[in-house]
């Protein structure tokens, strides 16, 4: 199989090429960039092509995996759009809220399998924290992401350019809160954290009531101290903790830790690359933990997510 890499910036060298590269049946990976001198790459037998000389050959791809910066994944869904049926693009799908709720992005998702990237949900983890929801009296969910701030040149503090700790790490406690949730959900509060020396938000957290009787908080921050991890309690006092719910080390065994009447006990989930999987799913046709990128649901976490834009200032 054939896949196309948009982009070679840090994230496609630190997550996207190395699960590709773990897949057996992916016979060729190729890199676009429009920066020529963005040429180091992790494996020398990869081949980096610069990126409008790509659009103008007539090579067709099995997967499209768009992985630049947030300003540019509009431009570089459309411009690639006709090289494959199944595009995948990183959170957020787009900084554009006109694209976004546009029926631009509506009529292309009619013809091709367009989806955003939450690599999270695939992990084998969270059908373990939906099955411990279901057999469990659960009061409350807490969900938190925050990391520490970046060198200020990065383009997470430039509105324009699609910054800002809500699309960074925002996107993932409040998906995470419409994934767990049924039909019955109310939220009752929201907040962003605005900064005087920033143009971007530095964090926010969102207070709901989901399936009737689970309260969840969800937290998330830039210019913190990292954390990242997700916490269930039931009416019974007994608690399940799981430290990096959201990103994930390659390496890390994934586990859950179970705290009742002062004894700690562990369920071992094991090593998962959740990229690896969630290509592997697409290259495989099985969508169906893919429900979080059909458009209904797309638009609903688009809907809090403009809420919360709309804070911002």
């Amino acid at each position: 199989m054939q896949v196309l890499v948009i982009g070679n910036g840090n994230h496609s060298k630190k997550r996207v090429l190395p699960a590709l590269e773990k897949i057996k049946f992916v016979e060729n990976i190729v890199i676009a960039d429009k920066n020529i001198k963005n040429k180091k790459k992790i494996n020398s037998s990869l081949e980096i092509r610069n990126f409008d000389k790509e659009l103008q050959n007539n090579d067709k791809y099995d997967l499209i995996i768009i992985a630049t910066p947030p300003y540019n994944h509009k431009s570089s869904l459309l411009d690639a759009v006709n090289k494959s049926n199944n595009i995948l693009v990183e959170k957020p799908i787009s900084n554009d809220m006109n694209f976004v709720f546009g029926d631009m992005l509506k009529d292309l998702k009619k013809e091709k399998n367009i989806f955003e990237s939450l690599m999270y949900l695939h992990h084998p983890v969270l059908q373990h924290v939906k099955e411990l929801i279901k057999k469990h009296n659960i009061k409350k969910i807490s969900s938190e992401f925050t990391v520490p701030h970046l060198p200020d040149n990065k383009y997470i503090y430039k509105k324009d350019l699609g910054g800002g700790s809500l699309f960074d790490q925002g996107i993932y406690p409040l998906s995470l809160a419409l994934e767990l949730s049924n039909n019955s959900k109310k939220i009752d509060h929201i907040e962003i954290n605005n900064s005087d020396k920033y143009e971007v938000d530095l964090g926010g957290n969102i207070q709901m009531n989901i399936n009737k009787n689970i309260r969840y908080f969800g937290k998330w921050g830039l210019g913190q101290d990292y954390k990242n991890s997700l916490e269930l309690k039931d009416n019974d006092g007994k608690e399940f903790q799981i430290d990096f719910i959201f990103s994930k080390p390659d390496n890390l065994n994934s586990k859950i830790q179970i705290t009742s009447n002062e004894t700690i006990s562990e369920i071992e989930v094991g090593k998962f690359d959740q990229f690896q999987i969630m290509y592997e799913d697409i290259l495989r046709s099985d969508f169906t933990k893919f429900e979080y990128s059909n458009y209904k649901n797309l638009i609903e976490r688009y809907d809090l997510i403009y809420e919360l834009l709309k804070m911002v200032h």
